[in-house]
């Protein structure tokens, strides 16, 4: 692979700034005044509904029950040490398919 030599670089021209105001602007572009970021910010709005607002509410609501009852647990818990754990049949087979979709 060949080097380049910075040091023989020729006839190149510097940026300078006189030239910039030789500029012109082309068919597309506005020769007004600058606007700062600041005066052309809009301010984001959303407009919610009472009901949308309640929804959101029970979901948040939701969402911080915990994902077991720990009081349903612990009553199970204690019949299986005592032994007197005895679920139906019908029980039984609805737990299987309660998560099941036909």
């Amino acid at each position: 692979m060949a080097k380049i030599n910075l040091d023989k670089l020729t006839n190149f021209e510097p940026i300078r700034p006189e030239r910039h105001a030789e500029v012109k602007p082309g068919r597309n572009m506005t020769t007004g005044p600058v606007l700062s970021a600041e005066s052309t910010k809009e301010t984001d709005r959303v407009d919610v509904s009472s009901r949308a607002s309640e929804f959101g509410s029970l979901v948040n609501q939701v969402k911080e029950l915990p994902d077991t009852r720990i009081d349903k647990v612990a009553e199970a818990q204690e019949q299986v040490n005592a032994g007197t754990f005895a679920p139906s049949a019908d029980e039984i087979a609805d737990a299987i398919l309660k998560d099941e979709q036909f």
